[in-house]
């Protein structure tokens, strides 16, 4: 009988909650793997390839299958089972990949080839069976509601599964993954998957070996459609998923320099991706008809995406603007910023993905596959769609990009998607007089890509996510801009690097998508203190690891230590790029022989490598970015630990200027769980932990002999730091006492199932948050330390005036810190040797 309208209604849903857990799978398993073979975008390239391909590859061979089976009701729920079931073993399975993983790449370290083809390898064991799977569940549910005319109601199906597609994405990254981590949002997806099978199952039992139109399913007699008879029409598909996917993720290089590197942003922007891709199907179901021109209809869209692409592009700087605005009405809400930041970021995408999504069913109407090989049909058009795809963001990242830049990238792309256009309209149409709008939209295009055009980089590399309330205060966007130079931006396959400059040539900073990382201004110190501190401790720091490059400051002087080997990791290649502007501040670093910088993933590195450290130093700031998150985590800090030799030292930086108290404490307390003693200092906004296993105390006399050297007493002077008395006083704040004093009552750690840092970015908006956490932080910290006067500190001479001297030393450090009540109680003390 022919389906019911509430049970029509009941399959409709069930179709989108099929979309939902898809995308939270594809979320949660993307996050999983970033832990496992690195956050680096080759990585991340093929753990998205491979479950892109294993949707085409399902799509097309249970397509074919589809076609053949009477009762898809039964097969569609076989198949969300089998979801929820490779989904269920996805975590323990990966625990095993792992050990393997890393047995090999530890022995093929070396080889340049092997590990990628350990990635994809894994990869494909992983992901491709659920996304095979998944791949079916369409063309089945295509072909179960297939018409002599398909096209309208595929395209309603594309945008209902789409559409729930979207809300898996905003749910996974807005809601579900920071209030209940990755495992119990998994959890949560099978349980989606198996009521979707439920249902399915239940309602197969009242339509049995029937479509939708109540019509008895046969098989066709004709076993499979001919592909060489649609290869023009698979092609152009194919191209469109290619100019898609490219365009997606040039748009997201872009947006990033605006929204963050957040797991916020990456939801946001994937989200409304797919509501546009959904209105489009919606779209082209509503307004669909028989006799409706699908070439020409199809011509016009692709011509369309690459007019508008054009149109809007030179216009991409301005944002900055938008966002400044967004941030502004927003103020401290953080819903009310990411619905503002929604909209505007729709604005730029919605209809060029609009006009992708009608692209996908007008496709299908063009094969006319007719009502019995509606699901292979289907499946041929996905999968070429699909590998178009696979092969546009591939090609977008790794080539377009790094060889042209960001907005010729966009231009480029445009230009080829208006040639397929022409090319279609000369095949197609050429003498229909019906398609003279199709020949005058693509001579605009063509005219247009014809006009120069340029971005203004001091806009685009403004970083208004973070910075958006000092430029309110300062005045505007304009006017703090005006006071500085860009010397050169960098736009690589995952980041942008700009260096900038300020007016007077005093000093120089860079930024990362938008974000100050590091500079000869303000952050000096820190990034001195950073590598310096470490090395002043430990007796012999023989083997040493640096965990991001930054300007190189932190590596300066570090040779002149008692070391052998320093090793200093950095996953951006643009960073490495941009060192050579701070080579004068950094001492030629990298030229130093005992120094070896290796491009990859830190955590990956300390994952596949079993070298052993004296001493490992973390200084990538943010706990809140995506890719540093990874290096705040319990499962992180377990790693660090089983690479410090015995006596090795942990150093942590971490800012408290954008992190709240409640969050500085669950960073605290994951530090104390793997650490059991440590001596916290303090530079002016940020925090240098070091941290170990074993008690250690500073060596007075140790600290004299390593500031007498000459490189290192330079680079002690260049932030005002002229003894160790001064340098202790500067920068020492307590140990791990009063840490556990100020983080006591927690019992939240960060993980890496449940990063809670990760997700702490809506705590950073508004007009003076970053002075009020600041300032709070500060003030709890200093509530926290032990009231008496107690420096861990040992070997201060071997005589009573040696002592005395280091007595006064220490005294006059905290005279010059403006400390008087401690400085004339050391004072005091060296007056009795």
């Amino acid at each position: 009988m022919e389906l019911q309208r509430p049970h029509k209604r009941l399959v409709y849903t069930i179709f989108a909650l099929s979309g939902f857990c898809a995308l939270v799978y594809e979320i949660l398993w993307t996050k999983y793997l970033s832990l496992t073979f690195g956050n680096t975008i080759e990585a991340a390239s093929v753990v998205a390839g491979t479950f892109m391909a294993g949707l085409a590859i399902g799509s097309f061979l249970l397509g074919r299958f589809a076609d053949r089976e009477a009762n898809l009701l039964k097969i569609y729920a076989a198949l969300e089972v089998a979801i929820a079931l490779t989904a269920l073993l996805f975590a323990p399975t990966l625990d095993v990949v792992e050990a393997i993983y890393v047995w090999l790449a530890q022995r093929f370290s070396s080889s340049t080839l092997v590990i990628p083809l350990l990635h994809i390898s894994f990869s494909a064991m992983l992901l491709l069976p659920p996304a095979i799977f998944m791949g079916g569940t369409f063309p089945i549910m295509c072909r179960f509601f297939a018409r002599r005319k398909s096209g309208g109601q595929i395209g309603r199906l594309y945008a209902l599964n789409t559409l729930g597609a979207t809300l898996g994405c905003f749910s996974a990254g807005y809601l579900l993954i920071p209030s209940l981590g990755l495992t119990y949002t998994g959890l949560l997806a099978v349980f989606g998957n198996l009521a979707v099978a439920a249902i399915s199952w239940f309602l197969a039992s009242f339509y049995g070996a029937t479509d939708a139109e109540g019509i008895k399913i046969v098989k066709p007699q004709k076993r499979f459609l001919e592909p060489a008879k649609h290869r023009p029409v698979l092609i152009a598909i194919g191209l469109v998923g290619f100019f898609s996917l490219a365009y997606e993720i040039l748009w997201t290089r872009v947006l990033l320099l605006f929204l963050g590197n957040t797991s916020y942003a990456f939801a946001l922007m994937l989200s409304t991706f797919l509501v546009g891709i959904a209105i489009g199907g919606a779209l082209y179901a509503r307004l669909a008809r028989p006799e409706m021109n699908e070439k020409r209809i199809f011509i016009l869209l692709t011509t369309g995406m690459g007019l508008v692409i054009l149109l809007t592009t030179p216009f991409y700087d301005q944002l900055a603007y938008l966002f400044q605005e967004a941030h502004k009405f927003g103020g401290e809400n953080f819903w009310l910023v990411s619905l503002m930041a929604y909209l505007i970021v729709f604005a730029i995408i919605g209809l060029p993905t609009v006009l992708s999504g009608a692209l996908l069913p007008a496709a299908v109407a063009m094969i006319d596959p007719g009502k019995n090989h509606t699901g292979e049909g289907v499946g041929l058009v996905v999968l070429h769609n699909t590998i178009g795809g696979v092969i546009g963001s591939l090609v977008a990242g790794f080539t377009l990009v790094p060889s042209f830049g960001l907005l010729q990238s966009f231009r480029g792309l445009a230009i080829c998607n208006l040639v397929v256009a022409a090319v279609l309209a000369y095949l197609h149409c050429r003498q229909e007089h019906s398609c003279r709008v199709v020949y005058a939209v693509l001579t605009v295009g063509f005219v247009v890509a014809l006009i120069p055009v340029s971005w203004n980089q001091h806009l685009m590399n403004s970083g208004v996510y973070c910075y958006a309330s000092k430029y309110s205060s300062m005045g505007g966007l304009d006017r703090v801009l005006d006071y500085e130079n860009i010397l050169e931006v960098f736009e690589g396959t995952e980041t942008t690097v700009a260096v900038h400059e300020d007016k007077q040539g005093r000093f120089r900073f860079f930024t990362v998508n938008g974000k100050t990382d590091g500079g000869t201004g303000s952050d000096m110190a820190t990034q001195v203190l950073i590598g310096q501190l470490p090395l002043m401790i430990h007796p012999k720091p023989s083997d040493v690891l640096v965990i991001g490059l930054g300007t190189g400051i932190t590596l300066h002087s570090m040779t002149a230590h008692p070391t052998q080997n320093i090793d200093c990791v950095e996953i951006s290649p643009e960073v490495v790029e941009a060192e050579k502007y701070f080579r004068e501040a950094n001492g030629h670093a990298l030229q130093d022989p005992k120094i070896n910088l290796f491009v990859r993933d830190g955590r990956n590195l300390l994952l596949t490598s079993p070298k052993q450290y004296d001493v490992i130093i973390s200084e990538p700031s943010n706990p809140w970015q995506t890719g540093n998150a990874n290096l705040f985590t319990d499962e992180f800090y377990q790693l660090v630990n089983s690479r410090l030799k015995d006596g090795g030292i942990f150093c942590q930086w971490i800012g408290m200027y954008d992190i709240t108290l409640d969050n500085l404490k669950v960073a605290s307390r994951t530090l104390l769980k793997n650490f059991q003693h440590m001596t916290i200092f303090e530079n002016g906004p940020d925090l240098i932990i070091l941290a170990s296993k074993t008690e250690r105390s500073i060596d007075y006399e140790q600290l004299t002999q390593r500031m007498s050297h000459p490189k290192i007493k330079s680079l002690f002077s260049s932030i005002g730091i002229q003894s160790p008395g001064h340098l202790i006083a500067e920068a020492y704040v307590f140990t791990e006492k009063s840490l556990m004093t100020f983080s006591q009552g927690v019992s939240t750690l960060n993980t890496d199932d449940h990063p809670v840092l990760e997700f702490s970015a809506h705590h950073i908006l508004g007009e003076h948050s970053l002075g009020k956490l600041l300032a709070t932080n500060l003030q709890a910290l200093n509530a926290a330390a032990d009231e008496t006067i107690y420096l861990p500190l040992d070997n201060l001479g071997d005589t009573n005036p040696e002592v005395a001297d280091a007595l006064r030393d220490i005294g006059y450090g905290y005279s010059l810190k403006g400390r008087n009540d401690i400085a004339r109680h050391f004072m005091a003390k060296a007056a009795s040797f």
